[in-house]
């Protein structure tokens, strides 16, 4: 009787104690891991970004907090009826605990009642790999780290996704929900014993097409056909090539009329001037002339009497920053504090490319242009004041210039927000540009030490497509932060700004400037790409990092994340550009190495040197 009055208790109990394991005899997935095994790594790609096919229906915010992602990098895909998700990664080459693979690590808080397998099977897609030992190992609030499986091939036309096989799957319906081909996902997935057999809960690698799945080429019977399909096309076209010339001629009957309207308000607020206006040296120019139309929120137009009022006729006291364009001086105008930057008149190229950029990108990690003014023989930028410098001076002998050292989890948050400002005018914007001087004097720290991608006077409009190079007719930009085919072939894509942005990663990392004196000798430099690239070359490349590590750290930092931050660098610092992340990948790489540094900042407590206000930032 005893027995039985068990049996009914766990018979009532069952439902509440174990909603993770009904949730999959309900869903069909099954409870134990099938048929997984990692993606062996090629001798060519070290890390690259890849997809994780979620399945279980969670929430957006739950998917952000499980893979430590941010929200841009889920994407929506329709399976039937129901809404699943793509999620990107940086998925990388590593051991663990002896199985050398592709995988990404995130981090999980176990509940009560977890097991390695539903939290892989309900939280994960099937798609952890288990190292062993789980079972005794899983405690109830632990933290464990969940090896997901991922995959790179050297294909650019292709992304592995990891899928787990569902009900009523098929290769051939998977291929049709992945853009892929039936016969790419057999070699990608040598294990499978029958290629037209899969089962529930099996782990599939698939290569999905990132521009859709290419037409085959077709025989001599379906000739006719392929040249329907070829005049439909080409009429299609034609068709297509007068609309866009019919709106081609109306909007720039639009824009002259706008440039004209233009023109007379900037002549009308700078007639009062005496001196040479930047109305007289730009607008009367032929009318074919790249004359500078705003397309978003127009900036203020100053007077020159409100410039030298703001800075007090140009006080030398007032200035804050100095290059080859000319100053900042330090304003106010009313009651707003503001930079302002006076150019020579020679440096219009810049001032206009400035303007340009910046009326059109407003971003929370991007300097705000307020206004602008000419007069005198000068030109001026009007932005928002930015109160703590640049990350330059304090990156570089900080307590020579009266800042104290940025601690680490300052340093990973600079990181990512400069990355978000640079992705920004990467993949947010309505034109691509890239800014071709991303250094630590362009990024500005403000009173919470965030940052702020600034200096925009080398910005270009580029392409939208990845295949679209920009050939510039001189070499322009910062030594030691420019990659080979910028100097090499004068090329500059978005993939220019990565490279830069691998150097101030360096940069944060080892407290070292992009080109250093050997043995202090003015005549002898070496660059901080080969110190990483060194590094990474060594045997031993953790060992050979963490004696590069910023001294003014003094030794308080999570050095797996360091580590991972200086993976990062080196994928960016890649030679040739094809090989280098795009700056989304960079920041989602970036956030998780954030979070991970916070909790590892919480991990210390109130005694420890973080906390006791001997670093700045926090």
């Amino acid at each position: 009787m005893a027995s039985w009055g068990c049996i009914l208790i766990l018979y009532f109990l069952f439902p509440l104690i174990s909603p993770k394991i009904t949730r999959n005899l309900a869903s069909g997935a099954p409870t134990q891991l099938t048929n997984i095994y990692p993606f062996p790594c090629s001798d060519h790609i070290k890390t690259c970004s890849a997809f994780l096919y979620q399945h279980n229906g969670l929430s957006k915010q739950n998917i952000t907090k499980f893979y430590s992602v941010n929200v841009s990098a889920i994407k929506p895909i329709s399976y039937d009826d129901r809404q699943d998700y793509l999620v990107t990664v940086p998925c990388t080459c590593k051991d663990v605990n002896g199985t050398v693979g592709y995988f990404y690590d995130t981090s999980y808080k176990l509940q009560l009642l977890d097991t390695f397998a539903n939290v892989s099977n309900d939280i994960y897609s099937g798609q952890a790999w288990k190292v062993g030992g789980e079972e005794e190992s899983y405690k109830a609030e632990d933290v464990v780290t969940m090896h997901l499986l991922c995959g790179c091939v050297e294909d650019d036309q292709k992304t592995v996704v990891t899928y787990t096989v569902q009900q009523r799957d098929t290769l051939s319906s998977i291929g049709d929900l992945l853009t892929s081909q039936v016969s790419d996902i057999e070699k990608l997935n040598p294990s499978l014993a029958s290629p037209q057999f899969v089962d529930i809960g099996w782990l599939l690698y698939v290569p999905m097409y990132k521009n859709g799945v290419p037409l085959p080429s077709t025989g001599k019977k379906h000739k006719a056909h392929k040249w329907t399909i070829l005049v439909g096309i080409l009429s299609a076209v034609t068709v297509l090539s007068m609309c866009t010339v019919m709106i081609f001629i109306i909007r720039r009957n639009r824009l002259q009329k706008r440039a004209k309207e233009d023109r007379a308000a900037i002549y009308k607020s700078l007639s009062t001037n005496k001196t040479m206006s930047l109305q007289k040296q730009y607008m009367y120019k032929d009318q074919t002339e790249d004359i500078p139309v705003f397309e978003s929120e127009r900036p203020v137009i100053y007077s020159l009497e409100e410039i030298a009022e703001a800075t007090c006729d140009f006080d030398e006291s007032r200035i804050i920053g100095q290059g080859g364009y000319g100053s900042v001086y330090y304003g106010t105008i009313g009651k707003q504090e503001v930079a302002i930057k006076k150019m020579r008149s020679n440096k219009s190229k810049e001032f206009i490319a400035e303007l340009k950029v910046l009326c059109k990108i407003h971003h929370i990690n991007v300097v705000e242009l307020l206004g602008y003014a000419s007069g005198d023989d000068h030109l001026y930028l009007v932005y928002e004041y930015i109160p703590n410098g640049s990350l330059n001076e304090h990156l570089h002998q900080p307590m020579l210039k009266g800042h104290k050292p940025l601690s680490w989890t300052t340093r990973t948050q600079i990181a990512v927000d400069t990355a978000r400002g640079i992705e920004y005018i990467h993949d947010h914007t309505k034109s691509r540009y890239v800014h071709r001087d991303i250094k630590t004097s362009n990024i500005l720290l403000d009173e919470a030490m965030r940052a702020k991608v600034a200096d925009f006077g080398l910005a270009k409009l580029v392409g939208r497509t990845n295949e679209d190079e920009f050939l510039v007719t001189r070499l322009v930009g910062t030594p030691g932060y420019l990659p080979p085919e910028s100097v090499k072939e004068l090329q500059i894509t978005t993939k220019t700004d990565v490279f830069a942005f691998g150097v101030v990663l360096a940069e944060l990392i080892t407290g070292k400037r992009a080109l250093i004196r050997e043995n202090g000798d003015p005549n002898k430099m070496k660059s901080l790409i080969s110190i990483i690239q060194e590094i990474f070359q060594d045997e031993d490349p953790e060992s050979a990092l963490e004696s590069f590590i910023d001294g003014n750290i003094k030794g308080c930092y999570p050095l797996e994340d360091v580590y991972k931050m200086g993976e990062i660098a080196d994928w960016c610092l890649s030679e040739n550009a094809i090989n280098r992340p795009e700056m989304r990948e960079v920041v989602v790489a970036l956030s998780q190495i954030r979070i991970s540094s916070t909790e590892w900042e919480a991990s210390l407590g109130g005694d420890s040197v973080v906390f006791s206000g001997l670093f700045n930032g926090r």
